[in-house]
């Protein structure tokens, strides 16, 4: 496949969405990285593990689950920057690869440096110059905050260590250039850090916040109106949270919203994702300790100057986070919870063993859309029982004593 795509549809026409998935944990020169510097503003900045899995998980999706007949998949580019199995970090040449979710066959993937990005962007711009187009731009990775600017930081960053921020990608110049992009559409997916870095503002100054591979401002006259969504992780200002080994928070929401807790029913047995209820989805699963655990509430995704338009299309029912515990959330740590629906395997939620810390924490489920009757079974004389309705964007069902 040519330059750094792993999925490319020969027969795609112009109305079609061109994908470019970046995912940076391996830094060559942070702390832990084959050749650390020793630059003031790389200060705590450290390897990371889960941006490779994310962004590998988002590709994935894109590819097998992202449904829009009016703008069908037509190609997708990767760039990844990850530990390798050596004793060093970071990518080395044909090191990694990536399985097609479909096809099975194993792609190279290039490394996620700023030289790549900045060709891959470029290249993703010019397939996607149609006014029928859609674009979808996904980066995980370290970002800082420069004024109200936010850079990307490649894997190369601090290769250059008078100028550093050389190695990052100024994502608000890219998205005020991509008004020179034709495509009507263009959504970013954003999940980095917006923290502000002192020090690296004192000593790297604020002439350079990040490469810009497409340059400009205002939409040329002619070009057709552009729709546009911005879906950070963090509110400006704010950290994002990764999780060691594991998708990242912002992405394992973001993803979960996509299998229906983002969806409305816009008319008899379709399910639609628009951008707008997208964003609400991906909040409540980061504010839900169920869903988050210790990481709810620690950070808010933020979606500014975005307009709301129709995304993805569910091919079937929608998948719903259903929050289950007793009205009593002490009741919890000793009740057997039951959950039925015809034509589905029962199920259960035993109560943790004699001796065993309690758990009181409500019963998170993801149930497919429909009617379910459900039982917090506490003793032969106190079975609670309801039934429910599965549907977007979430359930939370209390059970009393009768």
């Amino acid at each position: 496949m040519p330059g750094f795509t792993v999925h490319l549809d020969e027969d795609a026409g112009p109305a079609a969405t061109h994908a470019l998935v970046i995912g940076v944990g391996a830094y060559t020169h942070l702390h832990g990285g084959p050749s650390p510097t020793d630059h003031p503003g790389a200060v705590g900045m450290r390897q990371l593990s889960s941006p490779p899995l994310s962004a590998r998980a988002f590709a994935a999706w894109m590819i097998d689950g992202y449904h829009d007949a009016a703008r069908p998949l037509g190609s997708l580019a990767l760039l990844l920057s990850e530990n390798g199995p050596g004793p060093e970090p970071g990518p080395g040449p044909g090191s990694v690869t990536f399985v097609h979710p479909l096809t099975r066959a194993e792609h190279p993937v290039a490394a996620a440096t700023i030289d790549n990005i900045v060709d891959a962007v470029v290249g993703w711009k010019d397939r996607g110059d149609h006014d029928e187009a859609r674009l979808v731009f996904y980066f995980c990775g370290h970002g800082v905050s420069l004024g109200l600017d936010t850079s990307l930081l490649a894997a190369d960053m601090f290769a250059d260590r008078n100028s550093p921020l050389e190695g990052a990608l100024n994502f608000e110049a890219l998205k005020r250039g991509l008004n020179n992009c034709r495509a009507a559409q263009q959504v970013f997916f954003v999940d980095a850090c917006r923290a502000g870095s002192d020090t690296l503002i004192s000593t790297a100054g604020t002439d350079s916040l990040g490469r810009v591979p497409v340059a400009g401002n205002v939409r040329p006259a002619g070009f057709v109106p552009r729709e546009h969504a911005v879906v950070y992780a963090t509110l400006h200002g704010e950290e994002s949270f990764a999780r060691a080994g594991r998708v990242s928070l912002f992405t394992d929401a973001l993803l979960r919203s996509f299998d229906g807790a983002g969806s409305e029913n816009v008319e008899d047995g379709v399910w639609k994702v628009t951008t707008g209820t997208l964003t609400h989805a991906i909040g409540h699963f980061m504010r839900e300790p169920a869903f988050a655990g210790t990481l709810g509430q620690a950070a808010r995704p933020a979606m500014p100057e975005s307009i709301d338009f129709d995304f993805h299309e569910l091919r079937g029912d929608p998948v719903v986070p259903v929050y289950i515990g007793c009205a009593d959330p002490r009741d919890n740590a000793r009740a057997e919870f039951v959950c039925r629906h015809p034509g589905q395997e029962e199920r259960r939620r035993p109560p943790p063993p004699p001796g065993d810390e309690p758990d009181v924490r409500e019963w998170a489920l993801f149930l497919p859309f429909g009617r379910y009757r459900i039982e917090a079974v506490l003793g032969p004389g106190d079975v609670r029982s309801r039934e429910l309705d599965a549907r977007p964007p979430l359930f939370r069902l209390r059970l009393a004593r009768p």
